[in-house]
């Protein structure tokens, strides 16, 4: 079976090779064929063996990466509901299962969902992980359908994958919208829905932001040690039901540098200490890890088969490119989601 595997962690470097097939599935499993994928900016990390104490205990070796893809079921394990052979799914699976850069993979249950013929492949390809980030943000941020109508929402980070999929699905619930991104990418973010676009680069246009909540998806990676100052003038300025979230957390960092039991007491004392310091400003503060969710995946499906919703996808290429850009240390491509399809575009 053709995969791309990492063999070398020291490296992180990804390869095709041939794996054996995978068993048949386990109970609450599904096996899949692959279709289309892409690449989070998390692949390249883990392939490091960053967060390997949290997410790759065993460190066996070699390691097949992917997080979400758009595939066809070959197979359901028993106790599986609601799927078929020969149905297509959307796929997203955490780092700690992962697996779809693989022609044959299995997964639990809980990783996919069905998808309308209205969506199409290369969509699909790039929506599951970065979809279900975008949706835990939202909700993490006390916002969903029924709410944000009016609701002023800055999302920093705005033109990556996480940040694209968030500013359509706040768009489509009526959010009146700010988007951070680079100056380059300020017509993608306006296509997807910004009412007004900054440049990150331009600090009195950054300070002169005024959104009660924010979304942050780009805080440097050391942004724990440092102020951020969408965070502080949020904090200054204590809007009612405002709200910090951010992906950017030191979770993975701190067990990768300290193990799993003194990395996550190290992240922990952060995250009290900010969410206090919130508290007493009346600001909602949340860190998002990933979560498996089939509900709210069959709910970015849906979404994204409407054919009035925006694509998120930049760029399309045969899967075999996909070594070349998982390699490149400047990260996936951008903006928006790259993707990679078993039969070339």
């Amino acid at each position: 079976m053709k995969a791309f595997t990492i063999v070398d962690q020291s490296t992180g470097t990804l390869r095709p090779n041939e794996m054996p097939a995978p068993p048949a599935p386990a109970e609450d499993q599904v096996q899949l064929e692959l279709i289309g994928t892409s690449i989070n900016p998390i692949d390249p990390l883990v392939a490091k063996g960053y967060g390997a104490p949290l997410l790759d205990r065993k460190r066996q070796g070699p390691l097949i990466p992917g997080r979400d893809a758009v595939a066809r079921i070959v197979e359901v394990g028993k106790g599986v509901t609601g799927l078929r052979p020969g149905q297509r799914v959307l796929v997203a699976a955490s780092p700690r299962t992962g697996g779809t850069y693989a022609a044959l993979f299995n997964l639990p249950r809980k990783c996919v969902a069905p998808i309308a013929d209205t969506l199409s492949d290369a969509t699909a390809a790039g929506l599951g992980y970065a979809g279900l980030t975008a949706l835990q943000a939202l909700a993490a941020a006390g916002l969903s359908a029924d709410n944000a109508r009016g609701r002023r929402l800055c999302i920093n980070g705005a033109s990556g994958g996480v940040g694209s999929i968030a500013l359509v699905l706040a768009r489509r619930w009526g959010a009146t919208l700010t988007a951070v991104a680079s100056e380059r990418n300020q017509d993608w973010v306006r296509r997807l829905g910004a009412d007004q676009t900054v440049d990150y680069r331009d600090p009195a246009a950054m300070a002169a932001i005024d959104a009660d909540i924010i979304l942050n998806f780009a805080t440097p990676s050391d942004g724990h040690r440092q102020h951020d100052p969408l965070l502080d003038d949020l904090l200054r300025r204590a809007p009612t039901g405002g709200a910090y979230v951010t992906t950017s957390t030191p979770v993975l960092g701190a067990v990768t540098d300290k193990g799993v039991l003194r990395g996550l007491g190290t992240s922990g004392g952060i995250y009290l200490k900010k969410r206090l310091a919130a508290h007493r400003a009346g600001i909602r503060y949340r860190w998002v890890l990933f979560k498996e969710d089939e509900e709210k995946l069959a709910y970015l499906a849906r979404v994204f088969a409407d054919p009035d919703t925006p694509t998120v996808v930049s760029a399309s290429q045969p899967l075999d490119a996909l070594p070349e850009a998982f390699n490149d240390p400047k990260g996936p491509p951008s903006p928006g989601k790259g993707v990679f399809m078993v039969e070339a575009p």
